[in-house]
């Protein structure tokens, strides 16, 4: 995507709300063509009103304007003697997006958005070679008009393929230049920039028609979450952030490729923090997904996770600090998909990197590690994992929000076996060809704000010969002793940098040690229980896990029973990053290094915080007396 593009953007786009916590910029000022200045200052969220409802409504208008203009492009498009688009692609996304979060029982922020984005991808050069895969070259974002009008999209589909036809020739003038200039490499060969896929002719039927997006559902359930840390005195922060987003994709390629598809995708986060008396910081959530509010788990059962988490929360305040040395640990519960994620979920893409002009590649932007093993032991021959995002639910019928039938370049999705007992066996690929692997296999994705590549859908990970919990303590117990290290400890939560309430200081301490030293980044968990010699289980705090990587995974000696269903969104909120889910059951990695959390904590608070007397909610019963 071009940089100067996406930037402004993310500034103009008018999202105006809170997508898991983080707050996006507000509307920005107009220009006399009625698009988005891209250096105006945004205006305050509380100025812009929720808009009304679209004046037009006109499907076909908008299928005719994108047809008839992708034509026009790849027909008429040309500057002088330059080469025209050989490949080009709309794709038009109708967001309708509401937002309410709340603390205390007190609403904080709650509004609607609606807005239209453009995606414009053209492709110069021939399938072989052309101006994508390097440095900048890519997808242009945009805003239209939310109204229906053909003449209206037509001028902005024009303009749009217009700018991107340059930015497209220069690039692949400066991609040609470097390539003359450098020798080809071994992954030089065989891959082409372009792979022939069939394109997905009307994949999916544009979501039913239902209520626009609007916070009124999911008030109540925010204020009454948010209302019971009333209760939890010693709980110094809190928050509760919803978003609820309805998003319509209709894509139209030169290839003859139509999609008119939908997705829906409400996450619920209820945050909290504390303070031990020793000033160390200590906070945890809980995570709520579903595709509609109504798809919610029942307040009542939400309630009782909230209350769980507060009170597990309040004892770790006085739980005593882990200290040094290595560990058998086993990941369980949300922090077994989240390991997951932070050693595997990014290492599977075989998009090779971009080329630049300077280097044959990139390698900052070579985001697999396992890219270059296929057929090589990755992890453990009890781990198998697979790709599937024709699965759209999960253990105990959990909806998985990366399930999609279509992928944003509009090639058809398919399930791709990719660890089988240990052994590397594919990637997921976009149309992005490397020379093991020349075809897509469905699993290019795009957040709304760029370009699409390789990424997964619905990651699901298997165990051979699975145990049940019992079985695995005490393999955990055995673990330890042979590893020479009398220390065994279950994690059950990790931190979640995309979560809102994170702290600076937090931050610079936890990249303050271990990751300095060029090693991977420490993993901080925020739920650990050790397990002591006879069994019993005993909270502790400050501590990290380093050294973990994704050659960690070759050293699991037990996979578990019941796994468990994490999404998530990736880069972005709902509605504007990638809607994506990881199933895994219980891991034990037998030896992990444990860092105490070392540095400076600012004091607690001096004074206790202050009695809430008042009702919880309004209307409702008084809240129980503080604990």
């Amino acid at each position: 995507m071009s940089g100067s593009r996406s930037g402004s953007l993310l500034a103009g786009a008018a999202l105006g709300a809170v997508a898991l916590g983080a707050v996006l910029a507000a509307p920005p000022h107009a220009r006399a063509d009625g698009r988005a200045k891209p250096d105006a200052d945004p205006a305050p969220a509380a100025a812009a009103p929720a808009p009304g409802p679209r004046a037009r409504v006109d499907d076909a208008a908008v299928r005719k304007a994108m047809v008839d203009e992708l034509q026009r492009t790849m027909n008429g498009l040309r500057l002088g003697e330059e080469p025209k688009p050989y490949y080009a692609a709309y794709t038009i996304s109708d967001l309708d997006q509401a937002t309410v979060s709340a603390t205390y029982g007190a609403v904080t922020a709650e509004h609607s958005f609606r807005a239209r984005l453009l995606r414009t991808d053209l492709r110069v050069g021939d399938p072989t070679f052309d101006n994508t895969n390097f440095e900048d070259g890519g997808s242009h974002v945009e805003s239209l008009p939310i109204e229906d009008d053909y003449a209206a999209l037509r001028r902005e589909l024009w303009l749009r393929s217009d700018e991107a036809y340059k930015t497209a020739l220069e690039t692949l003038a400066r991609k040609r230049s470097a390539a003359e200039g450098q020798a080809a490499g071994a992954e030089d060969e065989g891959a082409d920039d372009f792979s022939k896929d069939p394109p997905v002719r009307g994949e999916g039927g544009a979501p039913a028609p239902s209520p626009a997006a609007d916070p009124a559902a999911l008030h109540d359930t925010v204020v009454r979450l948010s209302a019971l840390f009333r209760d939890y005195p010693q709980l110094n922060a809190s928050h509760v952030s919803t978003t609820y987003a309805v998003v319509r994709r209709r894509m139209a390629t030169s290839e003859g490729g139509w999609v008119d598809d939908g997705t829906r995708a409400v996450r619920l986060d209820v945050i909290a923090e504390t303070q031990a008396d020793d000033g160390m910081k200590l906070r945890s959530f809980v995570p709520f997904t579903a595709l509609t509010p109504a798809g919610l788990p029942a307040l009542g059962d939400m309630e009782k996770g909230v209350r769980a988490m507060a009170d597990e929360l309040t004892a770790l305040r006085k739980a005593p600090v882990a200290q040094n040395g290595s560990a058998a640990v086993l990941f369980e519960g949300p922090a077994a998909a989240q390991i997951v994620k932070l050693l595997l979920s990014e290492q599977l893409g075989g998009t090779p990197p971009p080329k630049t002009a300077s280097a044959g590649s990139d390698e900052r932007g070579q985001s697999s590690e396992l890219a270059n093993k296929l057929g090589q032991k990755v992890a453990s021959p009890l781990v198998s994992v697979v790709d599937d995002p024709l699965q759209a639910e999960g253990p105990g019928k959990a909806a998985l929000l990366g399930a999609y039938r279509a992928d944003d370049e509009g090639i058809a999705a398919q399930r791709v076996a990719l660890i089988e007992n240990g052994i590397l066996r594919s990637l997921l690929m976009s149309r992005t060809p490397r020379k093991e692997i020349a075809r897509s296999n469905g699993h290019a994705r795009a957040p709304r704000f760029a370009g699409p590549h390789a990424h997964i859908g619905n990651l699901i990970v298997t165990g051979r010969t699975p145990l049940a919990r019992p079985a695995l303590l005490a393999q955990l117990a055995r673990s330890a002793k042979a590893g020479g290290a009398d220390n065994m400890y279950v994690v059950r939560l990790l931190d979640d940098s995309t979560l809102p309430g994170g702290d600076a200081d937090d931050l610079s301490a936890m990249f303050s040690f271990g990751g300095g030293h060029g090693g991977p980044p420490p993993v901080r968990p925020l739920v650990v229980y050790k397990v002591q010699r006879d069994g019993k289980e005993q909270l502790v705090r400050g501590l990290t896990l380093e050294g973990l990587q994704a050659r960690s995974l070759r050293e699991i000696v037990a996979v578990g029973k019941d796994p468990v269903v994490y999404n998530f969104i990736d880069g972005g909120g709902p509605g504007t990053g990638i809607p994506s889910s990881i199933v895994a059951p219980p891991l034990l990695f037998p030896d992990v290094d444990i860092r105490r959390q070392t540095g400076k904590n600012r004091k607690p608070p001096l004074y206790a915080r202050p009695q809430f007397d008042a009702p919880a909610v309004a209307g409702g019963a008084a809240p129980a007396a503080p604990r």
